[in-house]
């Protein structure tokens, strides 16, 4: 497919479990040169049966998750097609869907991102692009972070492009070179210690603002050994349950501070 012109829909689910985020966006390539128009967007939260299959999925049975992968599929084409007939969208060229992350162990040559069933195809009655991660870790990268090359293309403005979402990342070029990394845990956390205040998120960053800065909690942090491991690296809520948490958890501090630092 070599045209000038691209009509696609970009679909993600990001760690943080706002939920399914769909942009409509035109791509067009001139002298080698792309430049994008966004027509419409949206965010679908998730719903209370959703976010709690998908913060405790990473601890599901294999027929478990094959079951819940085939369900979300589903949610996915459903949200897709209704997204579609409510932009009155036509003549697409693909629609790009990443999934939701369910495990991501690159080390161990493994990741997961349910949603990417050929049955998306099917439903959506649309060409379907998918399992970014899967194939960039099949040919022995991180799979994360997903767009460094994007960046580079439709960002080259600037010295670096920051994300800030479940986890933090960074892409820059060095050398010639795109490098692209996960920096560190942020929604993943905050979300964490909001959910224990009865509430989603921390709007505005209420809670963490009206906390302290607790030095000892942070100079932990500041220790471990992934902030001192070279790129390329990367991070999955793995981490965040077994190292990240811990560490937290063993300082006896109230909720507000926990965030701030």
């Amino acid at each position: 497919m070599h045209k000038q012109e691209y009509n696609v829909i970009g679909v993600m689910s990001g760690t943080s479990l706002d939920g399914i985020d769909l942009s409509y966006i035109t791509f067009n390539i001139e002298n080698h040169q792309w430049s994008f128009k966004m027509h419409s967007c949206e965010t679908v939260p998730y719903n209370e049966f959703w976010l709690n299959h998908l913060k405790h999925a990473i601890n599901y049975s294999g027929t478990k998750l094959q079951l819940l992968n085939q369900q979300y599929t589903e949610h996915l084409a459903s949200v897709i097609n209704t997204f579609v007939e409510k932009n009155k969208i036509i003549n697409l060229d693909a629609v790009c869907s990443h999934g939701h992350t369910i495990l991501h162990q690159p080390q161990n040559g493994v990741t997961l991102q349910i949603g990417n069933l050929s049955q998306l195809a099917a439903q959506t009655n649309q060409i379907i692009v998918c399992d970014f991660r899967v194939a960039d870790v099949l040919l022995g990268g991180q799979g994360a972070p997903l767009v460094p090359i994007g960046d580079q293309i439709l960002f080259s403005d600037y010295d670096a492009c920051l994300n800030l979402g479940g986890f933090s990342n960074i892409s820059f070029n060095k050398n010639n070179t795109r490098i692209a990394f996960d920096i560190s845990a942020v929604n993943t956390v905050l979300n964490f210690y909001a959910n224990k205040l009865e509430k989603l998120y921390d709007d505005k960053g209420q809670i963490a603002s009206s906390g302290r800065i607790n030095f000892e909690l942070l100079s932990d942090l500041n220790n471990l050994e992934y902030y001192h491991k070279s790129y390329p690296k990367s991070l999955g809520y793995e981490y965040v349950q077994t190292i990240l948490l811990p560490v937290i958890e063993r300082h006896n501090i109230n909720l507000a501070d926990k965030m701030r630092t």
